[in-house]
Order: C-alpha cells, then sequence, then structure tokens
C-alpha cells in the first residue's frame, strides 16, 4: 500500500496488489468514471479495437470533508489514474481538451500535478483552417513529467494525457471547466496530430497523416513554460488550491 499524502495533501492510497485507489474518510469526491474503449474510439489510431472495455478512471471532484464548498463554485480537482498498455500499437491516453480564450493575453485552462509514476502530455496549437480542408499545427510540444512535478497549460492548446510507461500514473488535475474537444470535428482528423506507439519493443511518435505539413514535435520537460502565472508551482496543486484559491482562480480566468 502507498499513500499519497505527501504528493497531493490528501489521504489517498494506492494498493499495488489490486491496482485500486483507496480514498481515506474525509476525502470525498462527486463521482467515479471509467472511460470506455468506445468513448476514446473517435481519436484512437486503431478505431477496429474492441478491448478493453474500460481504458482508466477518473475521479471528479476530490476535496477533503468540510473544504468542498469554497471551491467547488469555481473550479474542480480531479484524480486520474491509467494503468500501462497500449490500445493496439498506441499507448494509453485519455481524452483530447481543449478550451478556447477569452482574449489574446495569457489564460491557463488546467494545472496537472504527478502523483504516481510518469506521465507524458501531447500538446499542439493549431493554425487557423482559413477554408483549408486540412488542418494544420503551429507549434507542438511531448511534456514529460515525474512523480511530484506539475505542469500549467494554456487555454487554446488541444492536449492529452498518455501513460508510456511499463507502471500505472496516478495524476490530479485542477481546472474551471470540464472542456473537451469537439469530436464532431476532430474525428475527421482521427485526434491529433501525433500518436504516441510502441514500435519494436521502443517508444515512437508517428504523425497523423490527416493533418498537413507538421512540425516535429518538441520534447521538453516541467521547466518549460507555455503560459506566464504568477503561481507558486511548488506546492502541492490541492494547497495551492486550499491556500491561494483567490488568486489560482485570478490566474485560471484572467479578468
Amino acid at each position: 500500500m502507498l499513500n499519497l499524502l505527501d504528493h497531493c495533501s490528501l489521504d489517498i492510497n494506492y494498493d499495488l496488489e489490486t491496482d485500486a485507489l483507496l480514498y481515506g474518510e474525509q476525502v470525498k469526491y462527486d463521482q467515479k468514471q471509467k472511460i470506455t474503449l468506445r468513448q476514446l474510439t473517435p481519436v484512437l489510431l486503431n478505431k477496429s479495437l474492441t478491448y478493453p472495455e474500460y481504458v482508466y478512471e477518473e475521479y471528479n471532484g476530490v476535496f477533503l470533508e468540510g473544504e468542498k464548498d469554497e471551491a467547488k463554485t469555481t473550479l474542480s480537482y480531479d484524480v486520474f489514474h491509467i494503468p500501462p498498455g497500449l490500445l493496439g500499437i498506441e499507448y494509453i491516453k485519455t481524452h483530447i481538451y481543449f478550451s478556447n480564450p477569452e482574449n489574446e493575453s495569457d489564460q491557463i485552462s488546467s494545472l496537472v500535478e504527478v502523483l504516481y509514476g510518469q506521465l507524458s502530455i501531447i500538446v499542439q496549437k493549431n493554425n487557423p483552417r482559413n477554408g483549408c480542408p486540412f488542418p494544420s499545427i503551429k507549434e507542438a510540444y511531448l511534456i514529460r513529467l515525474k512523480q511530484g512535478e506539475r505542469y500549467i497549460l494554456p487555454h487554446g492548446y488541444f492536449y492529452d494525457f498518455v501513460n508510456t510507461s511499463d507502471n500505472p500514473v496516478i495524476f490530479s488535475r485542477a481546472y474551471k471547466k470540464y472542456s473537451l474537444a469537439d469530436y464532431e470535428n476532430i474525428k475527421k482528423e482521427r485526434g491529433l496530430g501525433y500518436y504516441c506507439i510502441r514500435k519494436n519493443g521502443r517508444e515512437e511518435i508517428v504523425l497523423n497523416p490527416f493533418y498537413r505539413n507538421s512540425p516535429c514535435i518538441e520534447e521538453v520537460d516541467s521547466e518549460f513554460c507555455l503560459v506566464k502565472h504568477e503561481l507558486n508551482t511548488k506546492m502541492s496543486l490541492y494547497d495551492l488550491i486550499r491556500k491561494q484559491l483567490k488568486l489560482l482562480v485570478k490566474e485560471i480566468t484572467n479578468p
């Protein structure tokens, strides 16, 4: 049994034998979602897959009892549990997220913190379509995060989370609005412009042929910044919510 208290400031345990998250009595959540393969099919490289039925888990609205009411009207704190493995030749990944900025200034979409394992995030910003039948990418990054590291993602970028390791990854995410990409549009392109696959026993990034003139994806770490902010990223994400909620909400909404 592994206790994640030191990493997330919440009494959450990970049972390595059963591969399950166990929440302490004082830790509550609004709902548990088991994301199915069918839900992810529009953005998968191989759309004919039938297994596994469930791909990963989300615990939405996680808060310590007695502290939830203060924050729940402004943002949500979720915990993700992604197992190791493949979806065909593609590493297991999450939904694709996207939210438009309200103006041209820097705006935060969400904050991410790795509680256990290693997490990869594929992030891309598209060029305006301007009537072009094919999408094109302005910039793209493969962000690598280790346990205890945090990252801030801005509006205006598509992103998803990928587990390329041989172990589960557990991470948290704080955000104001649960903003999935528009799958009615993105399914025409079959997801993002880059797929993370395993080939000959090794990880490899391959281009999505439905995009045109895609730049090489740039691999970066937690020190690389996409958005300016005043937040203390050395503090655990839940402590940031608990102690600096007003600043956090201001940075996310950026009025």
